[in-house]
């Protein structure tokens, strides 16, 4: 019902539709970005999460130099420390895990639109679904332009998170070598599952990426000054 109120929102307002990109095209964008703004409350309570876990960097240095070559007992200091600072490590989990219920509702729109979006299965059909270079929104994008695309934007989104100053202090050796296994291992999973699905839903995950990335990127910023503040 979003979905289909932004589409005819579109076609009432413009008289005539763009040739190289259609309502329904515009209308998948928008929904996306609306999505994604009205998850930004969470993503500024993850960003103060990280600002915290930048003041707590001068005490994990320490833990660090001192527990050195004993992992255990680091673990332990650390998990007291985000304790007492009440510090929650799985607040980034929140904003994953609500992108994965809407991708799983994009997914079921885009299977069955005449069922969950665009009811009169007639005018749906006769509905321009064209995006540039795609034809059909609705099929598989069989030159996979915007597969490399989704691919490429989901890799951006790892190495910028990647880059947190935040996320670094957290990492020991083998937090990182998982990190830059999902950084390769996910670009090609998006890009053989981009293969599968209707150019649709792979053009809203690559929306949303860029989203993402730019709000990592000033993440990313504020983190940096809040740790050079307190350093």
């Amino acid at each position: 019902m979003f979905l289909k109120l932004i589409y005819d929102v579109l076609a009432s307002t413009f008289p005539s539709e763009p040739e190289s990109i259609s309502f329904f095209a515009l209308s998948i964008i928008i929904a996306t970005i609306i999505l994604k703004a009205v998850m930004v409350p969470v993503t500024i309570s993850q960003l103060r999460n990280q600002k915290k876990m930048a003041e707590l960097q001068p005490e994990l240095e320490k833990l660090q130099k001192k527990y050195k070559y004993d992992e255990k007992t680091l673990m332990v200091k650390q998990q007291q420390l985000y304790k007492d600072a009440n510090y929650n490590m799985l607040s980034g989990c929140l904003p994953m895990i609500v992108q994965l219920v809407i991708l799983m509702a994009f997914y079921r729109v885009f299977w069955e639109p005449a069922k969950y979006a665009f009811t009169d299965a007639k005018a749906f059909a006769e509905m321009s679904k064209n995006f540039f270079f795609i034809q059909n929104l609705e099929e598989i994008d069989s030159s996979m332009i915007l597969g490399v695309i989704a691919a490429l934007t989901t890799f951006l989104t790892s190495f910028v998170s990647n880059l947190n100053p935040a996320n670094k202090a957290m990492q020991n050796q083998q937090s990182q070598s998982m990190m830059t296994s999902m950084m390769v291992v996910m670009p090609i999973m998006i890009f053989i599952m981009a293969r599968k699905m209707q150019a649709a839903l792979v053009l809203y995950w690559t929306i949303s990426n860029l989203f993402a990335i730019v709000q990592q990127l000033i993440s990313n910023f504020i983190v940096a000054k809040n740790m050079g503040e307190v350093k």
